[in-house]
Order: structure tokens, then sequence, then C-alpha cells
């Protein structure tokens, strides 16, 4: 479908792959930040990972099959169990697959074109979660994504994206080990506060100033934060919900390259029920 708009929004320079990378790997790169990525958010050639460690000895990466036969690339698993488990079994990838929106209970308004990207982590939970990343993270390698977000600690996940006729939001659903996802919650906060005001990269090299609001968003799950990174000039702003519903977040995300950003509480409030 082709969006004819008299006012163009400008993506931020891309790292997507250096992102992917990240995720898969868990390790750093060299300096020297590449702004952005498509839809108007931010990543580095560092992405998320500002620690110098090198991975845990035994680190396997096992890539999971989306529905679309694509491998899905935040599909981390770590060597093998060895946490003494304490609280109620961790979900696993496969079942939280099902707990997100599909053709039949998005609500409506909102629609799933084909699989609507889903992915998962399968049958395997991560029982020795790596160090957090997150609080090492710089202001200029941020991207409001619950794939980059929670992944800290995560054990195991799902996702999927719907759309509301022009603007597509994609969903998160992670799980973690008792305690571990307030631990992730405030991690995003403290982020957003520490980078409240900033100076990017455009595609094209120019400085972009930024200013990013973290506010909580009461009557949702356990507790929820609405994050938003809101540049100056002709580029998109982004913006995240990330939903407690006890050891597991739910993130939902999207950006106005449509000249409008997506109504999120016509998602989170039915999900932040449904998906506990």
């Amino acid at each position: 479908m082709s969006i004819v708009r008299t006012v163009v929004r400008t993506p931020l320079a891309a790292g997507a792959a250096v992102v992917a990378a990240v995720l898969l790997t868990g390790c750093s790169s060299g300096s020297g930040p590449v702004y952005g990525a498509p839809g108007g958010v931010a990543a580095s050639a560092a992405a998320t990972a500002g620690s110098s460690a090198s991975p845990s000895a035994g680190l396997a990466v096992t890539p999971t099959l989306g529905a679309s036969g694509a491998p899905a690339f935040d599909t981390p698993v770590f060597g093998s169990p060895s946490r003494t488990p304490s609280g109620p079994p961790i979900p696993t990838g496969a079942f939280l697959r099902g707990l997100l929106p599909a053709a039949a209970t998005v609500p409506a308004g909102w629609t799933i074109d084909g699989d609507g990207g889903e992915s998962d982590t399968g049958t395997s939970v991560l029982e020795e979660p790596s160090d957090p990343l997150l609080p090492k993270a710089t202001c200029t390698e941020m991207r409001l994504a619950g794939t980059i977000l929670s992944q800290d600690l995560q054990a195991s996940g799902a996702g999927n994206e719907v759309y509301d006729g022009k603007n597509k939001v994609d969903i998160r659903l992670a799980a973690y080990h008792a305690g571990d996802a307030a631990k992730v919650l405030n991690e995003i906060r403290a982020y957003g506060e520490r980078c409240k005001s900033f100076t990017g990269r455009s595609w094209g090299g120019d400085p972009v100033p930024e200013t990013v609001t973290v506010q909580p968003v009461p009557g949702l799950g356990d507790e929820a934060i609405d994050m938003k990174m809101v540049p100056q000039g002709p580029y998109d702003t982004d913006e995240i919900i990330v939903i407690r519903l006890g050891d597991r977040l739910l993130s939902l995300w999207g950006n106005n390259i449509v000249e409008r950003l997506p109504n999120f509480m016509q998602l989170a409030v039915p999900l932040s029920k449904s998906a506990r």
C-alpha cells in the first residue's frame, strides 16, 4: 500500500544488523555509534552491549524459526540449566506465543497481516540469564523496542505485530525468573531517566537533539510505564508501553511514521488481562 504524505518524516540512521548481532551473541564491538534504525529508532555499533565482558562459557545460540520459516533473531538459548528453580514454572516461548493477539482475538479495528511476524524462543527456557546489558548502554544506542529493552534476564519470550489500518504495533511478551521482571522494568525506567536529553545522529550524520520521557501508566497490570523518544526536526517519534504482569513483561511499541502514533491503549488494556 502506498502512503502519500505532504510532510516527509525522515527515519534516523540504521543499525539493525548490529542490534541483531548483539541480541544473538551478547558481545560488544568497537566504538563509534551509528544512530537510529528505520522508523526513527536508535542503535549503535555497540548496541546495548556496553560491557567488555565476554560471553559465558558454553554459550550456544539456537535460532527458532518463525511461522514464515525465517529465523527469529531474538531467540537466544544459553548454556545448560544451573539455577535452582523458585516459584511457579517459567512458561516457554511457545506457550507465550499462544497468549499474543490472533486474528480471532485481536480488538476491533486491528488486523494481523499474514502470520503477524510471529516468533518465539521455542520450548527452551534460559535457566541462567547473562549479566544485564541495559545499565551499560549509552543514550545514543537507545532503541524503544521490546526486543531490546526487555532482553536482559529474559528466560523466554514471544512476539508478533498488529495493524490498525495504517500503523503497526509490535508486541513482545517475555517471562523471567522470580523477581527479574521487576528488575528489568526498573532498568528501563533508569535508562530513560539518565537519557532525558541527548544528541543523536540522522542518516546523513547531522546532529539530532532527542528528548526522552518516562511516565507511569496507572491501571495496567502490576505496574506500567509509557516511554517516548521525541527528536527535533522531521524525524519519527517512538513510543513504547511496558507492563509488568507478575514475572512477565508485556511491551507494545511503534512510531508516528504515518503522521500519528498508534492507540496503544486499545491493545494494552485487554492484553494486560489475557497475557498473565
